[in-house]
This record gives structure tokens, C-alpha cells and sequence, in this order.
């Protein structure tokens, strides 16, 4: 018996091993890119996108990327930007944490592409993932954002990684008078970047430069909602899906230039720093545990730099100083209480296709709770809420419902079947119910149709 259990995974772990092979190498910015094949998708982990943000390139916007010798295998994830070393520690309810890198670096601008095999000359949508995180946290590796599913239906999953915190954020009255346009948003230029290079290379791995769609939950779906209203993101994408984040708010995203500006000032005088050449000269690890130890920890967010952002995104939203294309847009039903998404991106949704008159628009409500682990029961959330809570749809829309370590029923999976289903619909022809009629109706002046996504539906 122990010998044919032996065999067993002797066979296994042969089958795994022949299921993962190295793909052809792919040309692009920098040079030849080599990732592994499994079980039918192509998958390139860590390609570099830009030049490492460290020394003197560190609160600057990202520059080309350096080219490298030979053939670069991108076969695992690179670094997450510095943050919290408590945020890497994931939540006991995933299978497949080790997949993750546990460590961070200010060398973090790097992405990942999920493509299925190439067949023909079929030019396939682009799907980019913009993780979430507070402005602080996150990363591309969390445990399921994973693009091997939306690969099998047939659309490219790209997702990007951008600086976060004091990296991210800071401004400086130094930083603007160097850059000329201001300071604070270097995350928000490198999803800039990241999608020109989506933009300038995804052709190489069969994908389609002018069929884009952005995606992002939480601090993604802010960015999302920044990237719409910067005038330098014109061309980069074609449609957008905002999940818990883009809304129409009192409370305002972005802070003045002149107020995040006296922010990095106080913070670097604090620290006995009063130049920028001390400034880039601090080592990053050591930055980031004098920003978390201090009092401005979190408090830097995007800036008005009248650059990136000429204005607040509240502002810019209710004007229609924003991008005319097509829109998913969303939140779980007991989400973040403090927001009140069904009111606030109603609000948005309501301005779009009332006030604004532009196109019809699909928005939805995540009403499934995900099951109770009898051994390991939920508790309130970090917002206070229980159910259907902040990122809940997260391994339902992305199709992996199989990571989660709870007693996921045939109903969860076929939830996450029909939720990834909508999503790719959506990158591909801009409605979630493919080319067809379907049950999920727009929400329009006539019909402000909210679609209810839950097991039973």
C-alpha cells in the first residue's frame, strides 16, 4: 500500500513537472523575456518596466527601463514595494501563499503578464489589475490575483506594480522646484508607465494595444479614478472596472500640492533632514520603518499637482473632466460602512449618465457572503462590517474560487464562473453579456439598474 501511495505522487509530481515548460522568448522593451507554460497559459512573472526608482532616481517619475543581456527568465514574483512587513503576511484563508514573495524592495517596478497560448494572429483584449491597499499597502502577487482563468477565456491579464507610502506619495517643496510640475504622485506616473509599456509591448505576447481595459479594488479603484482624470492617460486604455473605490464623495481623495508639500517638509525635519541629497541618501528600509514610526504615517495621498492631476477627482468626476469610455463599476453590499458605496457611486453612476449625458454604464452589487468556516468563524472586518465585506468579490471575479481554504460550495464555484465570465465579456466588447442579450441590464436615464450578484442569481 505505502508503495502504491508513493508511486502515486512519484506520478504527481512528474505530471506537474511535465504540466510547466518553458514558453518561446518574447521580445520586449529592454530585451528577450522567457516565462513557463502551465497547463495552457502562458505566464511571465517580474518584467521589468522601468529603470529601478532607487538613488537619485527615488521621487522621480520612472525612467526607460535598463536593457539586459541574453534571456531574462521571469518565472516568479519580484518584490513588493516597501510597506508594512506585517502586510505581507497573508490571511490563513488562501492555498497557495508561497507562491508570494514575502520581501519588499524600493526596486519594485515590475508586472506580470498571463496570456493563453498563441494561435494565429488574433490580436486578444488586455486586462490590467491595479492592486489595492490603502495607498500603502499591497501588492501583484496577492493570493488571488491570478490570471490564469481570464487567459483561458481568452483575454490577456497584465498586473502592475506601483510605489506606495512615502515612495509613492511624498511631496516636496525640493521635488517640485527639481521636477518643474510639481511632486506627490510618482504611483500614479508608474501605472502611467506601466500602461505605455502595456501599450508599446503587449503586441508580442498577441495581445491588443487598442482594446484595454484597467481594473482595481479599493486604493486601485482611486487610482483608476485618478488615471480617468489625468490628462496624460488619453489613449492608454479603452474601458475601466472601479470596484469599491471610484465614487462621487464630501470627503476629498487628493491633498493640494502646497499641503502635501508642508507634509514631506514637517516629516524629513523631523527625521534632522533638511536637503534632498539627504534625502535620497537615507536606505530605503530604513525610510520606510522612520515613516511607519512617525505621526505622518498614512497620511500622503495623491497630489493636485496640476501635472498628473490639474484637480480634485471629486471635482474632476462631477465636471466631466474625466475619460469618455466605457464603465463597470461596483461594490459588495456590506462594504467599507464609512464610504457608503451604494449612495456614493450611485452618485457617480448617476452624474455619468444624467447630469453628463454619456453612455450607459453597467454597475453591480456583490450580495454572496463567502461560507463560514466552522473552525475558523469570521469576525468584523477592519471597516466593522460582517457578510458581504470589503473585497469579498475578489476570488469570484478573478475565477479562483479553488484557493480559498473555506468550504466553498458547487454554488461559490459556479458564482465565480458566471462573475469572471461578466468581467472578460466586459474587456472584450464592453458589456458583460458578451455580444449577446443577457440578464445584466445597464444602468441608463430610463432604468438605474443595479445588478445583484449572489449564488442565487
Amino acid at each position: 500500500m505505502k508503495k502504491l501511495f508513493l508511486a502515486a505522487i512519484a506520478f504527481i509530481v512528474s505530471a506537474s513537472a511535465f504540466a510547466q515548460t518553458r514558453t518561446a522568448p518574447v521580445k520586449v522593451e529592454g530585451g528577450l523575456v522567457e516565462g513557463v507554460t502551465i497547463d495552457g497559459v502562458n505566464t511571465f512573472l517580474g518584467i521589468p518596466f522601468a529603470a529601478p526608482p532607487v538613488g537619485d532616481l527615488r521621487w522621480k517619475a520612472p525612467q526607460p527601463v535598463e536593457p539586459w543581456r541574453g534571456v531574462l527568465v521571469c518565472d516568479e514574483f519580484a518584490k513588493a514595494p516597501h510597506q508594512k512587513a506585517q502586510a505581507r503576511q497573508p490571511k490563513k484563508i488562501w492555498k497557495n501563499t508561497d507562491e508570494m514573495n514575502p520581501a519588499t524592495s524600493e526596486d519594485c517596478l515590475y508586472l506580470n503578464v498571463w496570456t493563453p497560448e498563441k494561435k494565429g494572429n488574433e490580436k486578444l483584449p488586455v486586462m490590467v489589475w491595479i492592486y489595492g491597499g490603502g495607498f500603502h499597502q499591497g501588492g501583484t502577487d496577492g493570493p488571488v490575483y491570478r490570471g490564469d482563468t481570464y487567459a483561458k477565456k481568452g483575454v490577456i491579464m497584465v498586473s502592475l506594480a506601483y510605489r506606495l507610502g512615502v515612495f509613492g506619495y511624498l511631496a516636496h517643496p525640493e521635488l517640485s522646484k527639481e521636477s518643474g510640475h510639481g511632486s506627490g504622485n510618482y504611483a500614479l506616473m508608474d501605472l502611467l508607465a506601466g500602461l505605455k509599456w502595456v501599450k508599446e509591448n503587449i503586441e508580442a505576447f498577441g495581445g491588443d494595444p487598442e482594446n484595454v481595459t484597467v481594473f482595481g479594488q479599493s486604493a486601485g479603484s482611486r487610482n483608476i479614478q485618478g488615471l480617468i482624470c489625468s490628462p496624460l492617460s488619453e489613449g492608454l486604455f479603452q474601458r475601466a472596472i472601479p470596484q469599491s473605490g471610484c465614487a462621487i464623495r464630501t470627503d476629498a481623495i487628493c491633498l493640494s500640492l502646497s499641503e502635501n508639500e508642508a507634509l514631506g517638509k514637517a516629516f524629513f525635519e523631523s527625521l534632522g533632514i533638511t536637503n534632498l541629497e539627504q534625502m535620497r541618501a537615507i536606505d530605503g528600509a530604513t525610510l520606510q520603518t522612520a515613516y511607519e514610526n512617525s505621526t505622518f504615517m498614512p497620511k500622503f495621498r495623491p497630489s493636485i499637482d496640476g501635472y498628473v492631476l490639474r484637480e480634485e477627482m471629486m471635482d474632476a468626476t462631477r465636471a466631466g473632466h474625466y475619460l469618455d469610455i466605457d464603465y463597470m463599476i461596483g461594490y459588495t453590499k456590506d462594504d467599507v460602512p464609512k464610504a457608503n458605496f451604494p449612495v456614493t457611486i450611485g452618485a457617480w453612476a448617476e452624474n455619468h449618465v444624467n447630469n453628463l449625458n454619456r453612455r450607459p454604464i453597467y454597475v453591480y452589487s456583490f450580495d454572496h457572503p463567502q461560507p463560514e468556516d466552522p473552525k475558523n468563524p469570521s469576525k468584523k472586518d477592519e471597516f466593522g462590517a460582517t457578510g458581504a465585506i470589503h473585497s469579498a468579490e475578489l476570488p469570484y471575479m478573478f475565477g479562483q474560487v479553488k484557493l480559498s481554504n473555506k468550504p466553498m460550495t458547487k454554488e461559490d464555484y459556479e458564482l465565480g464562473e458566471r462573475m469572471s465570465t461578466y468581467w472578460t465579456n466586459f474587456a472584450k466588447y464592453g458589456n458583460p453579456n458578451g455580444t449577446g442579450k443577457g440578464d445584466w441590464k445597464p444602468y441608463t436615464k430610463a432604468d438605474q439598474n443595479v445588478h445583484h450578484l449572489d449564488v442565487r442569481k
